[in-house]
């Protein structure tokens, strides 16, 4: 929470809120968020691979391995090995996060994705959809802290009980700072 905030500070994809900071050098702007998020609550933009030290646009990665130690891995050059610069990424970015109310993560991204993130065996098949890694980081040393993806808030029971959750949280943080 930031002290003296009106409204709750959820992190966010940067993608969604419309920075270019893709892979590809593109964004995936969700009118979803803009329309009905924005008008709740202040956003924090967190890209972790461009926090990693990955540039724009790079080299796209998917998740290689099993689903108890996924690696991210260039898709086009396997020798591209980021896993490590992810994890590290997020353990840099949890003293900042303490203090948001909720997060907004970009499905299907080996980053972001919460749970439908495709991981592939070593020569290409999909064998499972899993948590990218910097949002499996996220949730697991924040297990308090309310998640969502941006296809989830498509659904309007979600999106509700998401919002609900963040306005708990941040009336609890700001209870407990007081």
């Amino acid at each position: 929470m930031v002290p003296g905030s009106k409204r709750p500070l959820v992190a966010i994809s940067s993608c969604l809120l419309g920075e270019n900071v893709r892979y590809d050098g593109r964004h995936k702007r969700d009118p979803c968020i803009a329309q009905y998020l924005s008008t709740h609550v202040d956003w924090k933009p967190v890209c972790p691979e461009v926090g990693a030290g990955l540039g724009v646009p790079r080299p796209a990665i998917q998740l290689v391995g099993t689903e108890e130690r996924p690696a991210a891995l260039g898709v086009e050059n396997s020798s591209l090995e980021v896993t490590e610069a992810l994890l590290e990424y997020a353990q840099r970015m949890l003293p900042e996060l303490r203090d948001v109310n909720g997060y907004v993560f970009k499905s299907r991204s080996p980053s972001c994705g919460l749970v439908d993130t495709p991981l592939f065996d070593s020569s290409g098949q999909e064998l499972a959809q899993t948590a990218g890694l910097f949002a499996r980081v996220i949730v697991a040393a924040l297990p308090a802290l309310p998640v969502i993806d941006e296809q989830q808030l498509h659904d309007t029971q979600r999106r509700a009980r998401f919002l609900q959750q963040v306005q708990a949280c941040w009336q609890q943080q700001k209870s407990a700072g007081s």
